[in-house]
């Protein structure tokens, strides 16, 4: 959502629909500007200057919220990729095959996809 969505939103005075908590965040500042405003207790100017602050932080939390859950989410999928190789790579080792050539070249080409994967670098 956007904030200039949320700012229309809040000066109609509409329910909060699938609002973030930083979107309640805005809506709720926006608000409380708008009756600062109205009850004179701030004026034009003032309330422009608050509510282009609370534009810009909320467009700053935003960001780094999207940043901090992108960053998790590559985290998040690294483990995944990993964990689900690492098994493979346990259930080669276990098995009870004698060591061929072939068998050896697939448990070192697993083991370098883990790594390639953890710390993301080509070893090909």
């Amino acid at each position: 959502m956007t904030s200039d969505q949320i700012i229309k939103d809040a000066s109609s005075e509409t329910d909060f629909k699938d609002y973030t908590l930083l979107d309640m965040q805005l809506s709720l500042l926006i608000k409380q500007i708008l009756k600062m405003y109205f009850n004179h207790q701030i004026s034009k100017e003032e309330a422009q200057r608050y509510k282009l602050q609370a534009v810009k932080k909320y467009e700053m939390d935003k960001k780094n919220y999207e940043f901090q859950k992108d960053m998790f989410q590559q985290h998040v999928n690294n483990i995944r990729d990993t964990e689900e190789l690492r098994i493979k790579l346990r259930k080669k080792l276990n098995e009870q095959d004698p060591v061929t050539e072939e068998r050896l070249s697939e448990i070192l080409n697993i083991a370098l996809e883990i790594i390639e994967i953890t710390y993301k670098e080509d070893y090909k």
